[in-house]
């Protein structure tokens, strides 16, 4: 099981978003990019929200960028757990600068079955 961030947990939602399928990304999800900076043990990880979708790289031009510790990053794209933000954001463990309005909708974001499914299927394959 690869471990959360790692090259290898990367290839795994790769490989596991393809085997996916349509996902039914709602709008608001499909319209926001956010490029993340997540503070581990091991130095920042620079990811992003892409469409609805993780990537591994930093997009060029992200609407939003966001800072956070991994364990509210597992929270947030592994666990599916949405008040692990707002705790983050109240907390200040989680900075944001960017279009904040891209964010608003997703207050009200509810994921698809089949995303819902594919996030169930990343946290069985993550190691914390």
């Amino acid at each position: 099981m690869p471990k959360f961030l790692s090259d290898e947990w990367f290839a795994t939602i790769e490989k596991l978003t393809k085997e996916a399928g349509e996902l039914n990304i709602p709008k608001a999800m499909k319209e926001v990019v956010v490029n993340l900076y997540i503070e581990t043990g091991e130095g920042e990880k620079a990811m992003c929200i892409n469409g609805g979708l993780i990537a591994r790289e930093h997009a060029k031009n992200p609407d939003v960028n966001m800072w956070m510790p991994s364990e509210y990053a597992m929270g947030l794209l592994v666990k599916g757990d949405w008040s692990v933000g707002m705790k983050g954001y109240v907390a200040r463990k989680i900075r944001l600068n960017g279009n904040m309005r891209k964010l608003i909708p997703l207050q009200l974001y509810k994921p698809s079955r089949e995303l819902d499914e594919l996030r169930k299927k990343i946290e069985a394959a993550t190691e914390a």
